[in-house]
């Protein structure tokens, strides 16, 4: 039996909980909300610090008929997630390793992909190669560089997550760290 939605989302979380973490040398911290209501799959941080990026996974099972990755947010009207520190994880896993990842900061995103708008909600759509160039290539990276990606765009970052950013989508808890 093919897993459904909901369990291929949780899959790509995992996967890339491990891959980051992994290729990290444990110096990538990741954080899973209880939910996920605001668009927000993963927070991230340096081991011991505060988490500086939030992350919406994206996982893709498979290749689209055109032999693409797919992957699709949704929000309502003039509410879309943008600010360097939210970045979009795109995965294309067909079985238990990532064969494919782009990392895209939501700026970035939000431009590049494709707009839909119906009753009051607005899709945001990315299609890409795993194999050739595109627009989404300067975001793919092999598999093995997730961590080390994740921690040069948190570290780049000025601190943890903007509390205004917080306050502006709800929902989302930051919670001090030990040291």
């Amino acid at each position: 039996m093919p897993l459904d939605r909901t369990q291929i989302g949780r899959a790509g979380e995992l996967a890339l909980a491990l891959y980051a973490m992994v290729t990290a040398s444990g110096e990538l911290e990741l954080f899973t909300p209880v939910s996920d209501d605001d668009h927000v799959d993963v927070t991230a941080g340096r081991r011991g610090g505060m988490p500086r990026l939030a992350l919406q996974v994206k996982t893709a099972p498979a290749l689209d008929r055109d032999g693409l990755v797919e992957a699709r947010a949704e929000y309502p009207s003039g509410r879309i997630r943008e600010h360097p520190a939210f970045l979009y994880a795109v995965l294309w896993l067909p079985a238990v390793s990532i064969e494919a990842a782009w990392i895209v900061p939501s700026p970035d995103f939000n431009r590049l992909a494709y707009h839909s708008e119906v009753r009051g909600r607005v899709a945001l759509e990315l299609r890409a190669d795993p194999h050739r160039e595109d627009r989404w290539t300067p975001f793919r990276i092999a598999p093995a560089e997730l961590g080390p990606r994740l921690m040069d765009v948190a570290d780049a970052l000025d601190g943890p997550i903007p509390a205004a950013f917080l306050a502006a989508h709800g929902g989302l808890v930051v919670v001090a760290s030990r040291r």
